[in-house]
C-alpha cells in the first residue's frame, strides 16, 4: 500500500495557512476544515470542542477487532513565528526549490497530513485491518495540553484504549558517518522550571556599590550552562549500542560507544565525524539540562534592585525524580563557587518517559524503513523535549514518535522545528506517508 505523497503535501500547505499559533491556540476552524474532508470521504470525524475556538479531532477507521487499536497521534498548535526573519511569510505556506516553508511543516502539522493520508489511503482501498486505526489531532501541545490530550484523556478515555501510538518527533535520520541512522522516539525528557534568584542591597544608581544582584548573578550565569553530571538512561544506551552495531568502521562504533562513558564522553563526542546540530543533540541525551532563558531584574532606570532572577528550563532524564534533579543543580552551582546566596525555586516538575521498544510496532517500522532505504538503520532514541506522549504514560500502549524523514543537509530536525524558516521538503512528505503506510500494513499482518 503506496498513498498519494502529493495529495498530502497540498493537504499540508492548506494546513499551514490555518493561524493556529499557541497561544491562543484557535485550532477549531482547521480542525473543522480536516472534518469536512474526512466527511466528504464517507467517514464520521468527531469534532471535540473544549473550549472556545479550541478543539481536537478523532477518526476512527474500524479493524475487525482480533488486535487492539493502533494510535495516530498529533497536534495542530504552533509556537510563535516572527514573520521579519522568514524568508517566505510563515502561514503562506509557499514552495521553493521543492521545500514547503510554514510554521507547523515540521512541527507537526507535517505528522497530521501524513497521518491523514494513511488513513485515508486504508479507507478507499477498502484494506482489511486487524486494528482499529484511529487518527487523533490535538490542540495545545505547545502549551501544556490543557485543552488538548490532557483534556482529552479527563474526558474521553475511550479513545485512547489501543496498544500502540505513533507521534511526532522521530522518524528523522541522522548521518553518523556518512550512514543514515533513522531515529525512532522511544523516550523523551521531562520538565523543570527552577527560578534562580540572587540578592543583594538596593540603592541609587549614582552611588554604585560591590553588592549589586545583576552583577551577582552575571557570575552566577558564567557557571551555569546548563549542563548537569553524565547520565545514561535504557533508551539512550540503545540508541548509541544500535547506532553503533550499524557503523561500517570500526572507530566510529568505539566512539558511539564511548559517549555512554563519562571518562570518556566528551573526547568521543569532538572526534565523532557528524555535525555539529547532532553533536549538541547527543550531548544533550547523556545528562539532565537546565539552561537559562529569562532574565528579570530592576524596576527602574536609576535604582540598583534587591534581587535578580533567571528562569531555568530544566530538562530531566527519563527515572530522575525532582530531588535528584535539584541536587545535580544546586552541586553545580557549590562547585563553580557561586551558591552563597544564591536560591532555588522549582515551580513544576515532571520526569522524562520512556517506551519498550522491543514490540512488533518497531520491528515494522524497522521493516518498512529499510525497505524504502535499504542501507538505514532504525534504532532506538530518547528526545530531549516533549511531547503528548507524556499524557499517555499512564495507558497501557507504547507509543513510538516516527515521522520517517531521510537525512537532507542543512535541514536539522530541532532547528526547524521551532526555529525560523521551518520547512519539509515534498520528497520526504512522499517518503514519510509510504513508509507510514507500510508500517501500518505490516502491523496488520498484510
Amino acid at each position: 500500500m503506496i498513498a498519494a505523497g502529493g495529495e498530502a503535501v497540498s493537504r499540508l500547505r492548506r494546513m499551514l495557512r490555518f493561524d493556529t499559533t499557541n497561544p491562543p491556540g484557535n485550532e477549531l476552524p482547521l480542525v473543522e476544515h480536516l472534518a469536512a474532508e474526512l466527511t466528504r470521504e464517507g467517514l464520521q470525524p468527531q469534532v471535540m470542542v473544549s473550549a472556545p475556538n479550541r478543539a481536537n479531532l478523532v477518526v476512527r477507521l474500524r479493524g475487525d477487532g482480533s488486535q487492539r487499536p493502533l494510535l495516530l497521534l498529533s497536534h495542530l498548535d504552533v509556537v510563535p513565528a516572527e514573520p521579519s526573519q522568514w524568508t517566505h511569510p510563515p502561514f503562506a505556506a509557499e514552495v521553493a526549490d521543492g521545500l514547503v516553508f510554514g510554521r507547523g511543516a515540521v512541527d507537526s502539522k507535517l505528522t497530521t497530513a501524513v497521518h491523514m493520508q494513511v488513513l485515508l489511503a486504508c479507507w478507499r482501498l477498502g484494506v482489511t485491518l486487524k486494528r482499529d486505526l484511529v487518527l487523533v489531532a490535538a490542540a495545545d501541545e505547545e502549551k501544556g495540553a490543557r485543552h488538548g490530550m490532557a483534556w482529552m484523556v479527563e474526558n474521553h478515555p475511550e479513545v485512547f484504549d489501543a496498544e500502540y501510538g505513533i507521534n511526532e518527533a522521530g522518524g528523522f535520520a541522522l548521518l553518523v558517518d556518512g550512514k543514515p541512522v533513522y531515529t525512532c522516539q522511544v523516550g523523551e525528557k521531562g520538565g523543570a522550571d527552577v527560578d534562580l534568584i540572587v540578592s543583594g542591597t538596593p540603592g541609587h544608581s549614582s552611588v554604585p556599590h560591590g553588592d549589586n544582584a545583576i552583577v551577582h548573578l552575571g557570575g552566577v550565569l558564567r557557571e551555569l550552562e546548563g549542563k548537569l553530571p553524565h547520565r545514561v538512561p535504557d533508551s539512550v544506551r540503545a540508541f548509541f549500542e544500535g547506532a553503533a552495531a550499524a557503523q561500517v568502521q570500526p572507530r566510529t562504533a568505539e566512539l558511539l560507544r564511548a559517549v555512554l562513558c563519562a571518562e570518556s564522553c566528551e573526547a568521543a563526542l569532538q572526534e565523532l565525524p557528524i555535525d555539529q546540530p547532532t553533536r549538541l543533540m547527543f550531548d544533550a541525551m547523556v545528562r539532565n539540562t537546565c539552561a537559562p532563558t529569562i532574565l528579570e531584574a530592576g524596576v527602574k532606570r536609576n535604582v540598583i534592585p534587591s534581587s535578580a532572577t533567571v528562569q531555568l528550563s530544566g530538562r530531566p532524564l527519563p527515572g530522575v525524580d525532582e530531588a535528584a534533579f535539584m541536587r545535580e543543580v544546586r552541586d553545580l552551582l557549590v562547585s563553580g563557587g557561586v551558591a552563597a546566596g544564591v536560591e532555588l525555586e522549582l515551580s513544576h516538575f515532571r520526569t522524562g518517559v520512556e517506551f519498550d521498544h522491543r514490540t512488533p510496532l518497531f520491528d515494522a517500522m524497522a521493516g518498512a524503513i529499510r525497505a524504502r532505504d535499504p542501507e538505514a538503520v532504525l534504532v532506538p532514541y530518547m528526545q530531549t523535549g516533549g511531547t503528548d506522549a507524556r499524557m499517555l504514560v499512564e495507558m497501557d500502549m507504547a507509543i513510538y514518535g516516527f515521522v520517517p524523514m531521510r537525512y537532507e543537509q542543512g535541514m536539522d530536525f530541532f532547528q526547524l522545528c521551532h526555529g525560523h524558516d521551518e520547512r519539509v521538503s515534498e520528497e520526504n512528505v512522499h517518503f514519510a506517508v509510504a513508509v507510514t503506510g507500510d508500517v501500518v500494513r505490516i502491523l496488520n499482518g498484510r
